[in-house]
């Protein structure tokens, strides 16, 4: 995605990392502290170019630790 529109305030790795999952059709989970640090505002400025993204809040985390028995 050549034409990808991404905020300045992210890091040339942040960027890079975005456009790699971009390019492999990998959702995007953004995360960080609480308080205005632009996770809402890339959330919804990937969305609105069509990529699959989430901040953490809107999903469901589930831990599976126990090993199957073959």
């Amino acid at each position: 995605m050549e034409n990808l529109i991404l905020p300045d305030y992210l890091t040339k790795k942040q960027k890079s990392d975005i456009k790699r999952a971009v390019k492999d059709n990998i959702p995007i989970m953004v995360k960080g502290k609480q308080g205005p640090t632009g996770k809402t505002t890339l959330v919804n400025m990937l969305k609105e170019q069509g990529i699959v993204a989430f901040e953490l809040w809107e999903c469901q985390e589930i831990e599976l630790n126990k090993l199957l028995r073959k």
